[in-house]
C-alpha cells in the first residue's frame, strides 16, 4: 500500500480523527446523568437546577436517538452562564453561620441567598463539568430525506 492509499489522510494533507480520541455518544450519556445528579447536589438556586436539568435530560434524550443536539448547546451554555452568576452574587459566609432560612431560588437579593464557600466550589464544579460536556456534544447531523444519494 502507498502513501496515496491511506485511509486516514485527506487530499490536502489533513487526517481523519482518531476514533481512540472522539467522544462517544455512550460516554457523554454517562456525563449528562452525572451531571444531573451532581446538580441536583448543589445549594444552587432550584429553578436554575430544574431548568438545568431539564436541558440535559433533552440532550440526552437526542443522544439516546443518534443524534446530536447543537441546538440545545447554547441554551446549556446560557444557563451554566445565569447559575454561575447567581454563585457570584450570593453572600458567602463561614460553615457556623449559614442561617437556619436561606432563599435558593433565582432573583432573591443577594444578601438572601446564602453559602458556604464549599457549597459554592461544589455547585461550580457541577456547572464546569456540564459546560465541558455540552461543549463536546456534537451537532445535529441533518436530516436524511429517504431515497436520497449518499
Amino acid at each position: 500500500m502507498c502513501s496515496n492509499d491511506s485511509p486516514s489522510q485527506k487530499r490536502d494533507g489533513a487526517t481523519q480523527p482518531d476514533e481512540s480520541t472522539q467522544i462517544s455518544r455512550e460516554r457523554l450519556l454517562s456525563d449528562y446523568g452525572a451531571s444531573i445528579d451532581s446538580l441536583r447536589n448543589t445549594k444552587l438556586p432550584e429553578t436554575r437546577i430544574e431548568e438545568l436539568v431539564t436541558l440535559c435530560v433533552e440532550t440526552q434524550r437526542r443522544l439516546d436517538n443518534d443524534r446530536g443536539d447543537g441546538e440545545r448547546t447554547p441554551a446549556l451554555v446560557t444557563a451554566v452562564a445565569e447559575a454561575m452568576a447567581d454563585l457570584e452574587s450570593a453572600t458567602v459566609v463561614p460553615e457556623g453561620e449559614v442561617p437556619e432560612s436561606r432563599a435558593l431560588e433565582a432573583g432573591v437579593p443577594a444578601e438572601e441567598y446564602v453559602l458556604t464557600a464549599a457549597e459554592r466550589d461544589d455547585a461550580l464544579n457541577a456547572l464546569s463539568s456540564l459546560l465541558f460536556t455540552a461543549v463536546e456534544t456534537p451537532p445535529a447531523s441533518p436530516a436524511r430525506t429517504p431515497g436520497a444519494a449518499d
